[in-house]
Order: C-alpha cells, then sequence, then structure tokens
C-alpha cells in the first residue's frame, strides 16, 4: 500500500514538472528569437519616434538561446542619435555597423546604407509620396522671379555639402550660375536668413521647410524627384535576425508604426537621384566654395590616361582637388608630404561611403591622408594609386 503511494506521489510530481518545462518549452518554440542579446535603433531624429517601437521589439523578442529564454533574459533594445546627431556622425555609425535598425530619414543616408551593404526593411515617411522636391525659392516681394534673374551679386542661402534638398539638387539645378553662397545651414535657419533678409534666396524641402502656401515666400523652381528614405537593417545581423526583426516592423501596431513614421513599401529607386549627385560632384570638382562669388561650372574639360608603367610604395600626402572619371570613380589628387610628387588616387564613390570620417567627396578636399596602396607610373608620367578597399585610406585629420 505504502509503494502504491510512492508511486503515485511520483507520476503526480514527474506531470507537474513536465507540465512546468512544456509550457516555457513550447512559448519558446512559439516566440519571434533572435541570436543577438541588444539591437540598436539608430537615427537621425528625436529618439522619442521611437520609444514605443523599443517597448514592442522588447515584449516580442526572446533570445535564440533556452536558458537564456528561460531566465527570462530580455533583449536590450536601445536607440542611439536625435535631432542634433551630425551626418558626419551617422555616416560613421553606418559605416562602423553601430546601428543594427537604421532609420535614415535622408536619402543621401539611405544610399551610404546601401554602399555598406544595410539591407532595406522599410520605407521611411509613407502617409507622403515615396519621392519630395527641393525649391528654390525668395521672399514674396522679391523682384527675382526666376533662376534667369540671378546675378553674381545674388546671395543664396544653402544647407551642407551632405544635404539632397538644399545642397545637392539645387546646385545641379543651378549649373553655369555665378552666385555669393553662404551655405551649411539647416531648413529653418535657411528660412529666417531669408526672411530676415541677410540672404537673397534660400533652398530647402518643399512641404518641409518650405510651405508652397506660405504668404512670405515664393518658389521660383521646383527640383526633380527625390527618392524617400528607408529602414535599413545591419549586414552584422544574421539573415534569420534579419527575417525576424523585418516581419516584427512590419507587423508592428499601426500606431508604433505611425510615431516611428516607417511602413512597407517598395524600395526606393536612387538611380536617377545618384545621377544628378554625382553629376553635381562634377560640378564641385571644379567649384571654390571658400572664395565668393562661386561659379558652378567647370573652365576646362577634364582629362585622364590609363596605361601603365612602374610602381612604388603608398604615401602620406593631402588631397588638394579631385575629378569625376566617370559616373562610379573619382581621382583626388594628391599631393605627397615627402617629395611634393602628385599622385592621382583612384576610388570609387561605394569605397568613400565607407571610409570612416567622410561625409561625401567634397569634404575629402585638403584633408590629409595615408594611402596603404602601391602607386603606378603612367606613359604621361603622372603616377596613380588605385584604392580597392575601404582600409586603404585613412584619414589624418
Amino acid at each position: 500500500m505504502g509503494n502504491d503511494r510512492t508511486k503515485w506521489r511520483f507520476l503526480i510530481l514527474g506531470i507537474a514538472v513536465a507540465g512546468f518545462v512544456s509550457i516555457p518549452f513550447a512559448n519558446y518554440w512559439q516566440s519571434p528569437k533572435i541570436n543577438e542579446k541588444s539591437l540598436v535603433i539608430g537615427t537621425l531624429g528625436s529618439p522619442k519616434y521611437q520609444q514605443s517601437l523599443v517597448k514592442y521589439l522588447r515584449d516580442e523578442l526572446s533570445p535564440n538561446n533556452f536558458i537564456d529564454f528561460i531566465l527570462r533574459k530580455s533583449i536590450d533594445v536601445r536607440v542611439d542619435g536625435n535631432e542634433n546627431l551630425s551626418y558626419q556622425d551617422a555616416k560613421n555609425a553606418l559605416i562602423q555597423k553601430k546601428w543594427d535598425i537604421a532609420f535614415t530619414l535622408s536619402p543621401m543616408l539611405s544610399v551610404v546604407a546601401k554602399d555598406n551593404k544595410y539591407q532595406f526593411a522599410a520605407r521611411m515617411f509613407p502617409d507622403r509620396p515615396s519621392f519630395y522636391q527641393s525649391g528654390i525659392y525668395v521672399r514674396s516681394n522679391s523682384s527675382i522671379y526666376s533662376l534667369k534673374d540671378l546675378k553674381p551679386t545674388t546671395v543664396i542661402a544653402l544647407g551642407a555639402f551632405n544635404s539632397a534638398s538644399s545642397f545637392y539638387m539645387p546646385v545641379y539645378d543651378l549649373f553655369g550660375k555665378t552666385l555669393k553662397i553662404n551655405m551649411g545651414h539647416r531648413g529653418t535657419a535657411i528660412r529666417e536668413m531669408l526672411k530676415s533678409g541677410n540672404v537673397d534666396v534660400g533652398a530647402g524641402a518643399i512641404g518641409d521647410t518650405v510651405d508652397p502656401n506660405d504668404q512670405d515666400f515664393r518658389i521660383i523652381h521646383q527640383s526633380r524627384n527625390i527618392p524617400s528614405a528607408g529602414v535599413y537593417l545591419s549586414p552584422n545581423l544574421t539573415e534569420q535576425d534579419r527575417n525576424t526583426i523585418k516581419k516584427l516592423l512590419l507587423n508592428a501596431p499601426k500606431a508604433i508604426k505611425k510615431q516611428a513614421n516607417y511602413d512597407a513599401d517598395k524600395e526606393p529607386d536612387y538611380s536617377a537621384f545618384l545621377g544628378i549627385v554625382r553629376r553635381t560632384e562634377q560640378v564641385l570638382s571644379c567649384s571654390n566654395f571658400q572664395k565668393n562669388p562661386v561659379s558652378l561650372f567647370c573652365q576646362s574639360p577634364q582629362s585622364n590616361v590609363l596605361s601603365e608603367n612602374t610602381t612604388t610604395n603608398g604615401v602620406i600626402g593631402t588631397v588638394n582637388g579631385w575629378k569625376a572619371i566617370s559616373e562610379k570613380v573619382i581621382w583626388l589628387n594628391l599631393v605627397s608630404a615627402s617629395d611634393k610628387r602628385i599622385y592621382n588616387v583612384e576610388i570609387s564613390r561605394e569605397i568613400i561611403n565607407q571610409i570612416p570620417g567622410i561625409t561625401n567627396i567634397v569634404e575629402i578636399n585638403n584633408r590629409k591622408i595615408q594611402v596603404n596602396s602601391q602607386a603606378k607610373e603612367l606613359t604621361d608620367a603622372s603616377w596613380i594609386i588605385r584604392i580597392t578597399q575601404a582600409n586603404q585610406l585613412v584619414l589624418l585629420n
């Protein structure tokens, strides 16, 4: 009789233990799991827009390790960045893969993400069209009515070199002009400078920086379409983790997606936009933005010779100008610090986007760099150094 009671006790205990183990085991298999123990959401906007998304991902995601799951260890999700973060810092974060989920906000940074092998997950600004335009605008009482009215004495306020709407697009449309340029400003500052009369013309995104219905201003030129920005996932994540995170992002409640400003859509096509950016950079290679007025055109054609002869070692020097060889390739004019020899450093735009410290090709001018690659002598007695990997070029200042 006593043995029977003991058997029943062990049987009941076994059933209880099995039930205790089976419930979390079942939950483990049913829950979305990732290998990473933490996720970083990167943004150039206010972190408040991602807070509900952070909580959602923390609640939904589980560690792939079963022991961590049983111990109820959660995935650490946090936001990095804010509305004061510079484009350069954001670009460096993408290059160094510090952001697992990147809310790029800008098509320029979307291109940087793509160049650094990030994968598209969702489109930002889903309530707007998949493209927008830049506007060149004046005060409503201005005597300037078209681009033809712009003169070398006209003062225009532009954004920084990395801005699509307040720099690249307007400069592209101002090709051939000579103007006084006041640059490096955010959209709100450009608007205030124009309103106060400190400048004659401004540039910025239509519907954001400049409102077409604002009675204080008048748009005199509208750019070609600028593609929207995207949400991108780091290449450092496993394919399984990327698929899991993307699925959670797209299946999030509508309120969360609205607050974080993203939703499902196809990836924007950046090809035409990049063509404009590359063409603009060709103009910039001929323009001196350190001295007003600035001529937005090239005085003479650029040539290149590519036959090779002999070799030497890599060099340290200062970049003194550059020129576009093709849509994808440029030459940096590098003056050696040791013997003042001039080298053409050939590098692709994709690799430039992978080098920490460089926002775009324009800002590398006058910088001291170290090039860790062999140089080759061309048939015209000039020298060329070809960069094939990002770690072959290092900024020294």
